[in-house]
């Protein structure tokens, strides 16, 4: 029986490299071409061989003395897709204004990347943010679109009963400016009189690892974890999360696409540019408005109806960005600042305090650096030529500082891509180049 099962396996895997692409892998800083582009697009390298089944896991901590309820939506393949006898599993980090959700979909309303990985029998963990999930959404799913763009503040955890109201923000806007990657014309404030500024103060960059970690060992609980092929894939400022949290759950590899770096790969990159300021910027307690004007910066490309449409289904995502930046920028003024105002608090636990003020504040700085577990871990940076936020120099600098941490790294480029995954095309090629990569055998230590 099992030698039986054992040809079968070997005339399958015949049979699909008999009907593989002729296409290759690119070389380290090498560029996918638009002639490989149309090829992955024209062929069917890797096919649907698997249904899938979702759910949606709510798991409730604390940190800081303040509650949260982190959520993982887990998309589980029927018949799992194996790389060296263990099955493979990829951990998504959300982007900065959006959810687990919009890994399932994409804002045109068709599948997004952890459907097209599950249907090929990965199974795809989709990490929210704590903050990030709307719990009074009535069909279960977390999705924001019947709470008004102008009035949406996180929602830290599943008891919370009613959105925030006025009385427990203020909105600072009129400086302007366009929107880009970095920056955004509306912000909000929590009122020092409400419960809301004490839960924004405790989601600190140890908050959302907490959560993280919490979430991956409830999809991969440790005793499979030897069974499991693991990669993390942090979008956008995704990165700057996962890349931390190889200390706590390390990962086989990284995964890369319009991926963020490190918080001191960020300053350096920066800094490089001549642009010494990130550091003390004034970030600390605020929630960026990722509105029509941000989401405008990243589909220049469409027509105005066809954006018009896709925002609406952005709209199901938060559209702020809450709290992360000072830990992706490594803004060590903001760092400080939240640092500072918790340890004055009557809210932080005395198993907290009596770790002592040195400690505490170095705690709430380590998630900006390099994880020393990185030694042990191959890194694939794929992005876009055209990447609107992540750009080819960018990439070039972040790996200055990034490489030499890693075990192995890798840059590759595709020809006139942008930042996001929006469409099925973007979605099928970028699959094609992580699966290719994994098949070559480029994460594996031996």
């Amino acid at each position: 029986m099992l030698r039986r099962a054992l040809l079968l396996s070997t005339a399958y895997l015949i049979s699909l490299h008999a009907t593989a692409g002729t296409w290759q892998l690119p070389p380290d800083n090498g560029v996918v071409e638009s002639g490989t582009i149309a090829e992955i697009l024209k062929g069917d390298d890797y096919p649907v061989t698997s249904g899938y089944s979702r759910k949606v896991d709510y798991i409730d901590f604390e940190s800081h003395g303040q509650k949260f309820t982190q959520v993982v939506v887990t998309l589980t393949p029927d018949k799992p897709r194996l790389h060296k006898g263990r099955k493979l599993v990829v951990v998504g980090g959300e982007p900065g204004s959006e959810y687990a959700m919009d890994f399932l979909q994409t804002p045109e309303g068709k599948e997004g990347p952890g459907i097209w990985l599950a249907k090929r029998g990965v199974k795809f963990v989709g990490l929210t943010r704590v903050g990030r999930w709307n719990f009074l959404d009535k069909d279960g799913f977390g999705s924001w679109q019947d709470i008004p763009l102008e009035t949406r503040m996180p929602i830290f955890n599943r008891a919370q009963t009613a959105p925030w109201s006025a009385a427990d923000f203020e909105v600072k806007s009129g400086s302007g400016k366009p929107a880009t990657s970095g920056d955004s014309d509306v912000y909000r404030m929590p009122k020092e009189s409400s419960p809301l500024y004490s839960q924004m103060l405790a989601a600190t960059p140890i908050t959302y690892l907490a959560g993280y970690r919490k979430a991956i060992e409830l999809a991969v609980p440790p005793r499979e974890r030897k069974k499991t092929y693991l990669l993390y894939w942090g979008m956008s400022t995704g990165g700057a999360f996962l890349y931390p949290l190889a200390q706590h759950v390390k990962p086989d590899g990284y995964l890369g696409w319009g991926t963020s770096s490190s918080g001191l790969a960020y300053a350096y990159r920066k800094a490089k540019q001549g642009d010494f300021k990130t550091p003390y910027t004034n970030s600390a307690l605020r929630l960026r408005e990722r509105g029509l004007d941000d989401f405008s910066y990243y589909t220049k490309a469409l027509d105005e109806q066809t954006k018009l449409r896709w925002w609406q289904g952005a709209l199901k995502g938060p559209r702020f960005k809450s709290a992360e930046d000072a830990s992706m920028q490594f803004n060590a003024g903001s760092l400080t600042e939240v640092a500072m105002r918790l340890w004055l608090s009557d809210s932080l636990p005395v198993s907290e305090r009596k770790l002592g003020l040195s400690q505490f504040m170095r705690n709430m700085l380590e998630p900006s650096f390099p994880a020393p577990a990185l030694k042990d871990v191959a890194v694939l940076e794929m992005n876009g030529t055209l990447d609107e936020a992540i750009s080819p120099k960018v990439v070039d600098a972040h790996r200055e500082v990034m490489e030499p941490h890693a075990r192995k790294f890798r840059v590759v480029r595709v020809r006139d891509f942008q930042h996001y995954l929006f469409t099925q095309d973007s979605i099928k090629v970028v699959g094609n180049l992580w699966l290719r990569h994994i098949d070559s055998g480029y994460f594996d230590t031996k």
